[in-house]
């Protein structure tokens, strides 16, 4: 795949992403005030406990990922171990998670070990069909499609709630979005199912042992915290949280597009013996270039954004929306190393640190959870997550030659830097009083740092003209 053809399907990712960001952040906004803290929290919770319990699904995925795009593997095989894991997975699965629930009333409402069943059908089957979209190369094309379910979720479990299903509807709502789109997703894969042979189930098994642990250690690290707040402190400071984290997760989105990209890459050119360097280099350079200013602009005026938006009766996740922010950016980068590792065929590196880790997050998380409350299981994560960065950079440097801190990256901390100054001043002059205010100073704040990253960033300017340029030929020409 060439520079160009990179950078024009990172840059339609992007879009499918922030059309995905705008449709959900809308659904969160009215989800958040209309269900309160409690019972966006519960939702949150329920999700997050899928995220963990599906992932000898989403792990296995991982190796059909990683498989298909290799032209020793028959890609339709590949795809029927894909279908059948979820099948047989979602429905155990189900039984798992429907006992856990009943055994501990873990989620304190109705139905609660049903709506987890659900989700957790619903969501693995898609994810798993959605990688292996991701797999072939379409990266692009499956971050649309999680567009498209997030297009069709919000109107579905907008209309449940205001029918009076609270929780439930939102479950229902996920669920019949995400099982609707698995045949259009098979469809885009473009290759038809056959018999799995011993050698395709072998290689898929030699990637999956690892996969499948480190992906259940990896959703069990991004999902600890929202676990144990509502475990220890209840389903409303559960909520707080997520609400902070749904205004810093945009910073995410172009990183999660890049990282997508750069595991098929790298897995296709390492298996050729290729030189990776120039990609992780540049994904390196640009993957916190959202996250960055959404970082600074949350450090500015943490209440402000969160009371405006959500309500007030989110006006005590100020601290946490900080703390997220700053992980976020961590964050961005951590998702290019682990491309990194994980593409380059060492799975068993990635089940490593991601342990490592993961114990170090649980341990400070529930000394700094009874210290510090909610703000300490935010600090406990950005310490757990600056581990990661620093193992996952090490091996990755055993695989390609790059440096941590670009000058492109150095430029967006400047850029941010002034833009959190100009901020601050607007901010403390002139205040919040409505969403036109709050939206003045956000617009101000982006472009500002646009046009700090013009002056400071030759590269940055080159890479957007290189991605407009390139859009031009295709779409204009």
């Amino acid at each position: 795949m060439s520079d160009q053809t990179f950078g024009l399907r990172t840059s339609k990712g992007f879009a499918a992403k922030l059309v995905l960001g705008v449709t959900g952040f809308a659904g969160s906004i009215f989800f958040a005030r209309v269900l309160g803290p409690a019972g966006y929290g519960t939702f949150g919770t329920i999700v997050a406990a899928a995220n963990v319990l599906d992932n000898p699904i989403t792990g296995l995925g991982d190796a059909c990922k990683k498989r298909i795009n290799e032209p020793d593997v028959p890609k339709g095989e590949v795809v029927s171990m894909a279908l059948l894991t979820a099948i047989v997975g979602g429905i155990s699965l189900s039984i798992i998670g429907f006992g856990i629930e009943q055994l501990t009333g873990f989620f304190g409402i109705r139905n609660g070990a049903l709506l987890l069943a659900l989700t957790l059908v619903g969501a693995s089957t898609f994810k798993i069909t959605q990688q292996l979209l991701s797999g072939t190369g379409q990266f692009g094309n499956a971050v649309g499609f999680d567009m498209l379910r997030s297009v069709l979720t919000i109107p579905l479990q907008v209309g449940l709630v205001v029918l009076g299903l609270g929780v439930a509807g939102m479950v229902f709502g996920l669920t019949i979005a995400s099982l609707v789109l698995v045949p259009i997703l098979l469809v885009s894969i473009g290759t038809l199912p056959s018999i799995p042979t011993r050698e395709t189930v072998e290689s898929l098994w030699r990637y999956a042992r690892f996969s499948v642990p480190n992906g259940f250690v990896g959703a069990t690290y991004s999902r600890l915290d929202i676990l144990l707040l509502n475990g220890v402190l209840g389903a409303a400071v559960a909520g707080e949280y997520k609400v902070a984290y749904q205004l810093v997760l945009p910073g995410t989105m172009l990183a999660g597009v890049m990282s997508t990209g750069l595991f098929a890459d790298v897995s296709a050119k390492s298996s050729r013996g290729e030189s990776i360097d120039t990609r992780v280099t540049n994904n390196i350079a640009f993957a916190s270039l959202v996250a960055i200013p959404l970082a600074f602009g949350a450090a500015a005026m943490p209440t402000d954004l969160l009371v405006t938006v959500f309500g007030p009766q989110y006006d005590s996740a100020g601290p946490l929306l900080v703390g997220l922010g700053v992980y976020q950016v961590i964050a961005t980068q951590n998702t290019q190393v682990t491309s990194v590792v994980t593409g380059s065929d060492r799975p068993d590196i990635g089940l490593a640190v991601d342990t490592i880790t993961v114990v170090f997050n649980i341990v400070v998380g529930v000394i700094f959870l009874f210290e510090f409350g909610a703000v300490g299981v935010v600090s406990a994560t950005i310490l757990a997550a600056l581990v990661r960065y620093g193992a996952y950079t090490h091996y990755a440097r055993q695989f390609a030659s790059y440096s941590p801190l670009p000058r492109p990256l150095l430029h967006q901390l400047i850029a941010g830097v002034i833009m959190f100054g100009v901020v601050e001043l607007i901010h403390s002059w002139w205040g919040v009083r409505s969403w036109l205010d709050l939206a003045g100073i956000v617009g101000t704040g982006g472009v500002v740092y646009v046009v700090a990253l013009l002056v400071l960033s030759e590269p940055f300017f080159i890479a957007l003209r290189s991605v407009v340029t390139d859009a031009q030929e295709q779409y204009l020409s």
